[in-house]
């Protein structure tokens, strides 16, 4: 039970013997205003998403609303600074004098490290402990770390893509058919809200996060235009295919493809993001991720729980899974199909850099093969990566939540008195009011007259 607090030891005696800020936060430091005008913003909306958007979009189950945002914020302060010491062990500055340096940008790749285990904690939402999803944390975000060097502006494969299967890994393994179709799996309609709010702030800072790290400034506006519009039409595109896959032909909506996949466009783009130099390709992209997520939703992730036994709380394989895959393989196609001219003398070393204009240079078709050779490698490193974490999760060293359980705050989170009122009872009148409902409507359409079952 103290496994968090011995954490945070280890964190403060790291911290202590090995890091440092950047020359540029320190007195005598650069006066450029970029690092606060331009680099703190973006921080800014990025981590908006990491605390605000994937929060929010967490709490869709009705009884496990306050330990979603909870853990959220637990698991983004621990995956804050584990990715901060990790990336800087792995740094020049370590490797020449012994300490790491801190700076905003360092902060907003930590974020992204952090958004990448909160992916994964969506894969198996109520389904750990506090300390195990912190133990998940602390084994992911040094695989993550090593696997983030691809080239992958937007980070559609290292964090979308290998956050989602690494969390369908740990998923299957420590999957208990008691998880399956539990009672407290369920939405309700003020924790629907509460998840379409995650959505909007994630869709509105969407373009921050794809060109954060964009350069130079041509490239970082072009990850924004191109973020944008592929947002827009995914939206539109998902709205529409929602209505199509109403199962009742009444063509209405889906909560749980309007919430979730109209950002599959800003997914898809993000590995391409700054390299796409049409609006067309964007908006068309945005179109092929809204397709690629509610089809995943609505036929492969039951198919994933009935035949395979993986039961993916949030749907995070159809998230972010599918449009991270298909940002992969976009990112081989548009690698092959521009010719490095298109940006410039010397630009292109901004978005390829073994792409140079020397004999010794990549060629396009060769780097292509390295972009996908590179989401081939980000898949099997996730999938195994999570499978061994699933396994380690597993040891009886880790209190375990009980079957009853699942999908609850009542376990580990201190419930107001009205918590039982507002979750259990409350769904339970709701599925009373549901089955009265659609027996009155058959004893209409079939004008039977007669006793009601009870």
């Amino acid at each position: 039970k103290n496994k968090s607090k011995n954490f945070q030891v280890l964190f403060l005696i790291l911290f202590a013997l090995f890091g440092q800020y950047s020359n540029n936060a320190m007195p005598g430091g650069t006066t450029s205003t970029n690092f606060i005008n331009t680099n703190y913003p973006l921080f800014q909306d990025v981590h908006l998403m990491t605390l605000v958007g994937m929060g929010f979009i967490m709490v869709f189950l009705r009884r496990y609303g306050l330990a979603a945002l909870s853990i959220n914020l637990l698991l983004t302060s621990h995956a804050i600074q584990w990715a901060l010491i990790v990336r800087g062990f792995f740094s020049h500055e370590f490797a020449n004098n012994g300490r790491f340096a801190i700076s905003i940008l360092d902060l907003i790749t930590a974020d992204f490290v952090a958004i990448t285990v909160l992916i994964t904690m969506g894969a198996v939402l109520g389904k750990l402990t506090p300390v195990q999803y912190m133990v998940m944390s602390a084994i992911e975000v040094p695989i993550a770390v090593a696997v983030e060097h691809v080239i992958d502006i937007g980070r559609s494969m290292v964090i979308h893509c290998f956050g989602a299967y690494f969390g369908l890994a740990v998923a299957k393994v420590i999957n208990k058919k008691e998880m399956i179709a539990h009672q407290h799996e369920g939405s309700s309609y003020n924790s629907n809200i509460f998840a379409l709010i995650g959505t909007l702030f994630l869709w509105a800072f969407f373009p921050s996060f794809n060109s954060a790290l964009a350069i130079p400034e041509d490239s970082r506006h072009r990850a924004i235009l191109n973020t944008y519009l592929a947002l827009c039409s995914s939206t539109i595109c998902t709205f529409l295919i929602s209505q199509l896959l109403d199962h009742e032909h009444k063509y209405r909506f889906s909560m749980i493809h309007i919430s979730n996949s109209v950002l599959a466009g800003g997914i898809a783009i993000g590995t391409v993001a700054n390299i796409i130099l049409e609006p067309f390709y964007a908006l068309l992209i945005g179109c092929l991720g809204a397709l690629v997520s509610v089809l995943g939703n609505h036929y492969i992730r039951p198919i994933g729980v009935r035949v395979f036994g993986l039961h993916d709380t949030r749907g995070v394989g159809s998230i972010h899974g599918l449009p991270g895959i298909l940002a992969g393989i976009l990112g081989f196609i548009f690698t092959a199909v521009y010719e490095p001219t298109r940006y410039g003398t010397g630009n292109v070393t901004h978005i390829y850099p073994a792409m140079n204009s020397n004999d010794e240079g990549r060629e396009i078709f060769v780097q292509a093969g390295y972009q996908l050779a590179a989401l081939a490698i980000v898949l099997v490193v996730s999938i195994i990566g999570g499978a061994v974490t699933g396994l380690i999760l597993r040891l009886n060293c880790f209190n375990r939540i009980h079957e009853k359980e699942f999908y609850s705050d009542g376990e580990f989170i201190e419930p107001p008195e009205d918590y039982d009122f507002t979750t259990r009872i409350i769904s339970k009148i709701d599925h009373i009011e549901l089955t009265e409902h659609t027996a009155l409507n058959k004893e209409s359409s079939t004008s039977v007259v007669g006793p009601s079952n009870p």
